[in-house]
């Protein structure tokens, strides 16, 4: 049974400094824990590389749109949401995409959605037997249907559901408001990389979803004295539109200047915040973020596991899917990494254990789909030492360049640029590149037809950039500045699809 809100805001209080009694953190040793957040936050960073091959999938699926639904009215949208869009990704990071038809006032049907992931499936096994695309999945049964795809170049899962309007909605809200002070990115991504790492960031397994992650770190920055974000009401005051909640969030630029508390700080007391009120949860505790303060709530007349209020649809729990088992494994996790966090402050656990224990390997995760026997990257080109006897495949049109790294030492390039942008230029439009004699710099560019009547192998247009070779910028930049009388930035769009 749910306590009425004045008793729990005592209870809360009470309990908050009492924990904070109990675990007395060290001021003088913070900077030492702001450093490894630090390290922790630009290891795991995604790279401009990273950036341009979520972004370029976006283009692709818009693509495979047209395949499936041709250049009708009815060809869909697809666009991103998620953490993308929020900028609290990194390398293994999921890609959210939403497969739009029209107007977000205009109901869709669950069945139509259903009937346009199959399409979408349907075209994706094909891909598969190409190569282009691995471990489909299809969750029609869930709150929100979804097909999963993994992109064999990138490795990157990509979760399509059909007309999600509210996670786009939300992802837009966050960005927004993350201008105000830039410690409620920098907190939610570090927290989101904590939960990954400790397997406790799943609503698939009925643990915290992002959502909850990041709202309860908003809610957090609402509480401290003073406050670093001001309660979501009076951003939304003239409506949830992102357009209208921008000019709302110019007025609060620097919002928290007057809180100049770290990011360990805040770091440490949101885990003791979230200890503090373990046993409240199941009185009809809510952290509530558009109020910007602790709430009562039940729903359906019952108390959740962890109630954290949805945003903008304040009737919904973000964190219903967590279960009664579950939140002991989230709790075992918070009691063991303030602990953790104070032998380190204490001196008595070096950092590198620390890290391991917040955050497990700080090395960039682990791409999606890869086993032991199949070594990948993002960070092409790929580069193998000598001793090395596998090869990978970057691309069906690859030959191998020996090179030597700084080191001295033999390594093995399986890529050729040339070879790379002649060839799926000619696979995309029907152009091989410049004529003998002729300098790309006096070469149009090509147009790509709409037109893919059945008998024209359109398939293979598109199915060679599913997977496109994901190249260093940096590197395939050196090369072609060689190449050409006048450098360039990075050629990889001329390895792009061109939808019209």
């Amino acid at each position: 049974m749910a306590l009425p809100r004045k008793v729990l805001l005592k209870k809360v209080s009470k309990l908050e400094s009492k924990e904070l009694q109990k675990y007395k953190i060290d001021l003088s040793c913070l900077p030492n824990f702001d450093k490894l957040l630090d390290d922790v936050y630009v290891v795991r960073r995604p790279t401009e590389t990273e950036f341009f091959n979520r972004r370029d999938l976006i283009r692709i699926f818009n693509a495979i749109a047209k395949e499936i639904y041709g250049n009708s009215s009815e060809c869909p949208t697809v666009v991103g949401f998620g953490s993308f869009v929020m900028d609290m990704y990194n390398t293994g990071s999921d890609l959210d995409l939403s497969i739009n038809f029209g107007n977000p006032s205009v109901q869709f049907p669950r069945e139509k959605k259903i009937q346009t992931l199959r399409k979408f499936a349907k075209k994706f096994y094909s891909l598969q037997r190409k190569g282009h695309v691995t471990s489909i999945q299809t969750i029609m049964s869930a709150r929100v249907p979804i097909v999963k795809v993994i992109d064999y170049g990138t490795r990157i899962e990509c979760d399509l559901s059909v007309e999600n309007w509210d996670g786009i909605l939300k992802s837009q809200l966050v960005l927004v408001i993350s201008a105000i002070d830039d410690r409620f990115q920098k907190l939610s991504f570090l927290m989101k990389s904590w939960a990954k790492a400790n397997g406790i960031n799943s609503s698939k397994d009925r643990t915290l979803n992002s959502l909850s992650i990041i709202s309860l770190v908003a809610f957090h920055l609402q509480t401290r004295q003073p406050p670093i974000l001001p309660p979501f009401s009076v951003l939304f005051k003239d409506g949830t539109d992102p357009a209208n909640v921008r000019k709302n969030v110019d007025s609060f630029l620097n919002y928290g200047k007057a809180n100049e508390e770290s990011l360990a700080l805040l770091f440490v007391t949101l885990l003791i915040k979230l200890a503090s009120v373990e046993k409240l949860w199941q009185k009809g505790l809510c952290a509530s973020v558009y109020e910007g303060s602790w709430t009562s709530k039940t729903w359906d007349s019952r108390c959740g596991s962890i109630s954290v209020e949805d945003f903008t649809e304040r009737s919904e729990n973000v964190s219903r899917a967590v279960g009664v088992e579950e939140v002991k494994k989230i709790y075992d996790c918070i009691h063991r990494s303030i602990i953790g966090l104070l032998f380190f402050l204490d001196g008595k656990m070096p950092a590198p254990e620390l890290k391991e224990l917040l955050f497990g390997s700080v090395d960039a995760p682990a791409l999606k789909g890869t086993d032991k026997n199949e070594a990948t990257t993002s960070n092409s080109p790929i580069v193998h030492h000598s001793d090395q006897n596998k090869k990978m495949r970057l691309s069906h049109n690859s030959e191998e360049t020996h090179v030597k790294n700084q080191q001295g030492q033999q390594t093995t390039r399986e890529w050729a640029p040339s070879c790379c942008i002649n060839n799926q230029r000619a696979q995309i439009s029907g152009w091989s590149g410049p004529e003998n004699g002729q300098n790309w710099q006096h070469v149009a560019p090509q147009p790509v037809s709409d037109q893919h009547p059945l008998d024209s192998n359109w398939d293979g247009k598109i199915t060679h950039l599913i997977s496109p070779p994901v190249l260093d910028p940096a590197a395939v930049a050196e090369w072609c500045n060689q190449a050409l009388s006048q450098p360039v930035v990075s050629p990889y769009n001329s390895l792009s699809y061109e939808a019209s």
